[in-house]
């Protein structure tokens, strides 16, 4: 694809809707932070939108954004970049679920980051476009193309069986049984899911998708999504409600692995909303340089086998519903893992042992699980990378199945697929903008001058000092000086005096006081020789303490 794709989402008019929250007027909460905001990126990113759109459905789009690098940035800026950009709440919810950046060694900087998203029902494709070209899916061409796929595409009807196939083993398990009527009836509801048109005239808002419409935008798009969720929705106690089925990795089955993108789009799944996840340019777990890419385990981290790939199973047309045995068609570890190592670059990343021995709890003991690991990685002197911090949540006072070696962890280490970060042209000039931008934001918020320091009010060796704002700040520089003779900046407030102990440069030795020569509201230096205090003409210009010694 070579229309100009940019990496950030401009200012538009529509104001885009942040997490699906409606407020008491029916209207939904804005999106009012994130890359969007700066200005000067709107008409590239407009400009962009059009030619996506002109193009109808993507071809087999090869981009995906990173971040650069925020380490470079002080820590109080870096903080700030991240508040803008990241969804901190899925962030924190995911890792400390055990979910996401459980393979990360060692360090603070995360390998994946969830960008923040617009949520008004159209967050799975608004999560897809950001984690390829780094803008929001405005325009709706991606929900026009998955609904166009579901409709008349040449996919739609092996997309319906796979469905069916996964849907009838989910009803079993509920006892519950679908006429053929009721089948056709829940096939129709989940096309018209996909609609690009709004269900909600006041707020703007469109109908949440399910996990075959992933499936779906991942036929639209040639290219495998993998999307990391919870396993399970739980209440305010921790207490489980009811599975969350998002979770795994969705294939282009029905496309041919040589016209698919290998890299795959990485997507997290929190609170009933998608996001984004991106790497972090220049910061990587296996010390790669950006252009490499970086290596995520297709391990699950509760039970150590591989990342389900959903929807795996396409019975065929001439499947017989009634009397078929499901059990023919089951879809085993080793067959995930030919489906995986057809459609993504994978391999087994490794480390010794002793890089193990550091995770355990507080009171020296390991759980269970993480003894039998060691136990594996002991016997064959080497184990995945990435099961390191799986241990450490392991440890972390939450019970696991163990993990199977029979699956994604092998005496090779743990099989991961290899991420490849490549972004449009147009990234360097739009993060230029945005960084100028949220740095400007940054300068407002906390109150910083031009120098780079916080502006403060004191007087020389005196440490009470206050922050100050910008238009207090101005006002105050307006005032006249009381002495503007004297070279001294100290700031006098009433008639309180200040130790100063910078003499002015100019300075050549005590002055000569006159208390004639000045108006009686002026202030000098203390005429005590060596004095670093202010007198005034009621003292004769001694300061106070030397007034009192001549009396």
């Amino acid at each position: 694809m070579s229309v100009g794709l940019s990496m950030y989402d401009g200012l538009e008019s529509e104001n885009p809707p942040d997490n699906g929250l409606e407020s008491a007027t029916g209207a939904t909460k804005k999106l009012a932070r994130g890359i969007s905001r700066a200005t000067e990126n709107a008409a590239i990113v407009s400009y962009a939108r059009s030619q996506l759109a002109a193009l109808g459905t993507p071809d087999t789009p090869e981009f995906t954004f990173s971040l650069p690098d925020l380490s470079v940035y002080p820590d109080s800026f870096r903080k700030f970049l991240e508040k803008d950009l990241i969804e901190n709440g899925c962030l924190s919810s995911l890792e400390a679920a055990g979910r996401l950046n459980w393979w990360y060694k060692s360090g603070s900087t995360r390998i994946l980051w969830p960008l923040a998203t617009s949520g008004d029902g159209n967050c799975l494709l608004h999560a897809a476009s950001l984690g390829m070209w780094g803008f929001h899916d405005r325009l709706l061409t991606l929900r026009e193309a998955l609904h166009n796929t579901l409709t008349k595409g040449e996919y739609r009807h092996a997309l319906f069986r796979r469905w069916k196939w996964r849907q009838t083993g989910l009803n079993a398990a509920a006892g519950l049984s679908y006429t053929e009527a009721e089948w056709l009836s829940e096939w129709q509801s989940i096309v018209d899911m996909a609609s690009p048109t709004i269900r909600n005239q006041t707020a703007t808002s469109y109908q949440s998708l399910e996990e075959i419409h992933v499936l779906t935008l991942a036929h639209v798009l040639r290219r495998p999504i993998i999307v990391i969720a919870e396993t399970m929705l739980k209440d305010a106690d921790g207490v489980a409600l009811a599975p969350i089925p998002f979770g795994g990795v969705y294939l282009p089955l029905e496309v041919s692995p040589l016209l698919c993108h290998r890299t795959p789009l990485l997507l997290a799944y929190h609170s009933a909303h998608f996001s984004p996840l991106v790497t972090v340019d220049g910061c990587n777990d296996y010390g790669s340089a950006c252009g490499e890419g970086v290596s995520i385990p297709l391990v699950d981290p509760d039970t150590g086998k591989l990342l389900s790939v959903l929807f795996a199973v396409d019975p065929g047309p001439d499947w017989d519903w009634i009397d078929g045995s499901r059990e023919l068609l089951s879809c085993t570890q080793d067959t995930m893992e030919i489906l995986l190592r057809q459609y993504l670059d994978c391999e087994y990343q490794s480390f010794t042992s002793e890089d193990i021995d550091r995770f355990s709890d507080t009171d020296g003991s390991l759980s269970k699980t993480a003894k039998q690991l060691l136990e594996v990685a002991k016997q064959v002197g080497s184990i995945g990378r990435s099961v390191s911090k799986k241990i450490l949540f392991m440890t972390n006072k939450r019970p696991k199945s163990p993990p199977s070696t029979n699956g994604g962890i092998s005496t090779e280490g743990l099989l991961c697929v290899r991420i490849k970060s490549r972004r449009h042209q147009y990234v360097d000039q739009m993060l230029q903008n945005y960084l100028q931008s949220a740095h400007a934001r940054y300068l407002q918020d906390h109150q910083i001058d031009d120098t780079g320091s916080e502006l403060n009010y004191g007087a020389g060796r005196s440490k009470f000092y206050t922050a100050s704002d910008h238009g207090s700040h101005a006002s105050v520089s307006k005032l006249l000086p009381t002495n503007p003779n004297n070279k001294d900046h100290t700031l006098y407030l009433s008639r309180s005096t200040f130790y100063n102990d910078q003499t002015p440069s100019n300075s050549t030795g005590p002055k000569t006081w006159n208390n004639s020569d000045e108006s009686k509201d002026s202030v000098k230096k203390c005429r005590t020789e060596g004095c670093q205090y202010f007198g005034s003409p009621k003292t004769q210009y001694y300061c106070s303490k030397c007034w009192a010694n001549q009396h």
